[in-house]
C-alpha cells in the first residue's frame, strides 16, 4: 500500500487492514480458498452500521455472497466476505436477467460476450457443502475476534521502523510509567511527528495503544487461576486498580472479575503471545 492510501484510510480500516494482514488471517484466507476454491476479504463495517449475523445475498444471476461479523466484545468490527459461488448448476436462463440488463445498460456485445464467460465460471457447490463452510468461517471469527488487538500490537514489515521500534519499547516496558515523549525519544523521532505517524499507522493513539497493550497482557495473566486482580493491575502498569477496572471494561466489554470467569467456564480460548 502506497502513502497516500494510507495517510486517508480512517482509524477503524487501517485496524482491520492490519488484521487483514496478520499471519492468522492470511493463513485462514489461504486455507478457506484450498478447501472451497473461494476467496476470502476481510472489510471494516462503517461507522453505525449494526451487522447482527450472517447476511447471505442472492444476485439476479443465482449467484450468492455471504458477511460473516467479527466481533470484539459486544462490537462488530469488520466482517469475513465470501466471494460469489453458485449453489446449483448455471443454465441459459439463469443468464437471460443479466444479458437484459446489460442490454439495458447499452453495454456492447463484446462486454456481454465476457459477463457470459464470467458468469460460467463463477464456482457451484452443493448447498449442504456451503453451509459447512459458514460454519467454519463463524468459528474463525470468532477466534479472529479474540485475537484481534493482539495482533494489532504484532510489528508489521509494512509499518515505519519508528513505528515497529515504538511497540517493541511499549511492550518491553509496559510495567512501567509511560509517556508519548519517552517513547518518541526512545525511536529518535520528534514527539509531533510520532503522534501523527504512530496513529496513522495503527488506527490508535499512542495512549489507547498502551492501554490496549496492557489489558491484553492483563488477560492472559488472568488465565492463571493464582493470579489476583490486584496484582495483574500493576504488573501491567496500571497505577490504580479502578483505572485498571475502567480500561478493561471499555476495552473488552466486560470486568476482569467477568472476563476470568468466562474463560474458567469454557469461553474462547485467547492465543498465547
Amino acid at each position: 500500500m502506497n502513502n497516500n492510501t494510507t495517510t486517508h484510510t480512517s482509524p477503524r480500516q487501517r485496524f482491520i487492514l492490519n488484521l487483514s494482514e496478520s499471519d492468522l488471517f492470511q493463513h485462514y484466507q489461504k486455507a478457506f480458498h484450498t478447501l472451497t476454491s473461494l476467496p476470502l476479504s476481510l472489510e471494516a463495517t462503517k461507522d453505525g452500521s449494526l451487522i447482527e449475523g450472517i447476511i447471505t445475498r442472492k444476485g439476479v444471476a443465482g449467484v450468492v455472497e455471504t458477511q460473516v461479523p467479527v466481533r470484539v466484545g459486544k462490537n462488530t468490527i469488520a466482517f469475513m466476505l465470501t466471494g460469489g459461488v453458485r449453489l446449483q448448476p448455471a443454465n441459459a436462463e439463469h443468464f437471460a436477467p443479466v444479458a437484459k440488463a446489460l442490454l439495458d445498460d447499452d453495454r456492447s456485445a463484446a462486454e456481454i460476450r465476457a459477463a457470459k464467460v464470467h458468469f460460467e465460471h463463477v464456482p457451484v457447490m452443493e448447498p449442504a457443502r456451503y453451509e459447512a463452510a459458514l460454519a467454519i468461517l463463524q468459528s474463525f471469527a470468532l477466534q479472529l475476534g479474540d485475537s484481534a488487538h493482539r495482533l494489532l500490537f504484532a510489528t508489521a514489515t509494512h509499518e515505519p521502523e519508528a513505528v515497529r521500534n515504538a511497540k517493541i519499547f511499549i511492550h518491553d516496558h509496559l510495567a512501567e510509567p509511560m509517556s508519548l515523549e519517552a517513547v518518541a525519544s526512545a525511536v529518535n523521532v520528534s514527539s509531533f511527528h510520532f503522534c501523527k505517524l504512530f496513529k496513522r499507522s495503527t488506527g490508535l493513539t499512542f495512549t489507547d495503544f498502551v492501554n490496549r497493550a496492557r489489558v491484553e497482557k492483563a488477560k492472559r495473566m488472568l488465565m492463571k487461576p493464582a493470579a489476583r486482580i490486584t496484582e495483574v493491575a500493576y504488573d501491567v502498569g496500571f497505577q490504580s486498580l479502578s483505572h485498571f477496572n475502567r480500561s478493561f471494561r471499555r476495552i473488552a466489554d466486560e470486568s476482569p472479575t467477568e472476563f476470568r470467569s468466562r474463560m474458567k467456564h469454557g469461553g474462547p480460548a485467547l492465543m498465547a503471545a
